[in-house]
C-alpha cells in the first residue's frame, strides 16, 4: 500500500510534467471534490481547470484560494444545477467548444436524504442522478475530446468494491425505494458501464474509487433530512455519535492527495495507452494496480475499483460482477442508461 508520502510525492512530480493539462471537476466545491481540485491545482503545471457548482458567489473563495495556489493556473467556474441531464448537455457543450483535449474528468457529486425518493425535473431521483446518470452523461458526451488526450483519465469518486446484487428490472429504483437500495443500483452500474465504454474507448482509463470515510459535513447534513419518527434519533446522532465518529476520519486535504493521485499516476494505465507515459512513474515499491476484466494474454481493460488507498478491491463483489459478465448485464445497464437519458431529454422538447 502506498502511503501519504509516497502519494505526496508523486503529485509534487506534476511540477515537471508539460503544461496544459485540461481537466473537469464536478461535485469539487466542497467535501473530497474540493480537496482534490486544491491538490490537483496545488501540483499541476499551469492547467486549465473547469470546475462545475451551483454558485459562483459561494466558490469565490475557493477559486481565490486555487489561483493563490497556482498563479500559471487557469479557473473557470461553471454555474449550474448539475442534478439534470440538460445541465450536463449544456456544460458539455460548452466545454467542446472552448477545448481540442481533456485530459481528466473528476466526479463527486453527492446527495443524501432520508426524505425517501425525490424526483428531478426529469423524472429521476435525485441521488441516481447525481451518482450515476449525470456523471455518465458528462463522461459520454465529452468523449471525443477524452479521446484526443495523450492519457484521459475518468475518477468517479463513489463506492467501488461495493458492488451487490441489484433489481436489473428497477434499475431506476422506483419499487420499494430504500436510500441504500439507490446506492448499491448505482454503485453496481458504475462499475459496469465502466467496463462497457472501456470496450470501446480503450486508450481511455476510468477509476470507480470509494474513498472511505471523510470529514466532509455529509452525514451532519443527512441527519437534517430526517422526517416522523426519525427526526429525534437524527439529532441524537448529530451531537453525539457523527462527531466521535469524525474523530477517525480522513481529512478533506488528504482525501484530496488521494484523489489527485489516482487522477495522475502511472499506477492505473488503459487498456491501450497511446504512449509509453501514462501518468506519473510509479515511487519505488509500489505496483500497476489490476483491471477490473484482464483477458488471458494478462492485458486489462483498464477499468479499476479502487479503496481510499488507491489499491484494487478483491472480495465478495468479484463474484457478483462475474456473473453479470457472464450474463451481459453490462449491456443491458448501458442500454437502459440510454433509454434514461432520451426521456429526460424529450421533457425539454417544446
Amino acid at each position: 500500500m502506498v502511503n501519504i508520502k509516497a502519494v505526496r510525492k508523486s503529485n509534487s512530480g506534476l511540477k515537471a510534467r508539460p503544461s496544459g493539462m485540461v481537466a473537469l471537476f464536478v461535485g469539487s466545491t466542497s467535501g473530497i471534490g474540493k480537496g482534490s481540485v486544491m491538490q490537483f491545482a496545488k501540483y499541476a503545471n499551469a492547467p486549465k481547470v473547469y470546475i462545475v457548482g451551483r454558485s459562483k458567489t459561494a466558490a469565490t473563495a475557493l477559486l481565490n484560494e486555487l489561483e493563490r495556489l497556482n498563479p500559471q493556473g487557469t479557473f473557470v467556474f461553471i454555474e449550474t444545477d448539475i442534478c439534470l441531464i440538460k445541465n450536463a448537455d449544456i456544460v458539455s457543450d460548452l466545454i467542446a467548444t472552448k477545448e481540442r483535449k481533456l485530459d481528466l474528468i473528476f466526479l463527486s457529486t453527492g446527495f443524501l436524504s432520508g426524505a425517501g425518493r425525490q424526483e428531478t425535473s426529469e423524472g429521476i431521483d435525485t441521488l441516481c442522478a447525481l451518482s450515476y446518470y449525470v456523471r455518465l452523461r458528462l463522461i459520454y458526451k465529452l468523449l471525443p475530446l477524452l479521446s484526443a488526450s495523450p492519457h484521459p483519465r475518468v475518477v468517479s469518486i463513489l463506492a467501488g468494491g461495493s458492488e451487490r446484487d441489484i433489481d436489473i428490472e428497477d434499475l431506476q429504483v422506483r419499487k420499494d425505494y430504500t436510500l441504500i437500495k439507490a446506492i448499491r443500483t448505482c454503485t453496481t452500474q458504475t462499475t459496469l458501464a465502466f467496463e462497457e465504454l472501456a470496450k470501446s474507448y480503450p486508450t481511455i482509463t476510468f477509476c470507480h474509487v470509494h474513498p472511505g470515510f471523510v470529514v466532509t459535513g455529509i452525514l451532519n447534513k443527512f441527519t437534517h433530512t430526517a422526517k416522523g419518527m426519525w427526526t429525534l434519533p437524527a439529532t441524537l446522532a448529530r451531537w453525539t455519535f457523527i462527531p466521535v465518529v469524525q474523530l477517525f476520519g480522513r481529512s478533506i486535504e488528504d482525501a484530496g492527495e488521494w484523489g489527485a493521485f489516482v487522477s495522475t499516476s502511472a499506477k492505473y494505465p488503459p487498456a491501450k495507452p497511446k504512449q509509453k507515459d501514462v501518468g506519473i512513474a510509479l515511487t519505488e515499491g509500489d505496483t500497476i494496480a489490476q483491471s477490473t476484466v484482464v483477458n488471458d494474454d494478462g492485458q486489462g481493460n483498464g477499468v479499476y475499483r479502487l479503496n481510499n488507498y488507491g489499491e484494487n478491491v478483491n472480495n465478495e463483489c468479484d463474484a457478483i460482477l462475474a456473473n453479470y459478465r457472464q450474463n451481459h448485464v453490462g449491456e443491458k445497464i448501458w442500454e437502459e442508461t440510454i433509454s434514461v437519458w432520451e426521456r429526460a431529454t424529450k421533457r425539454r422538447e417544446p
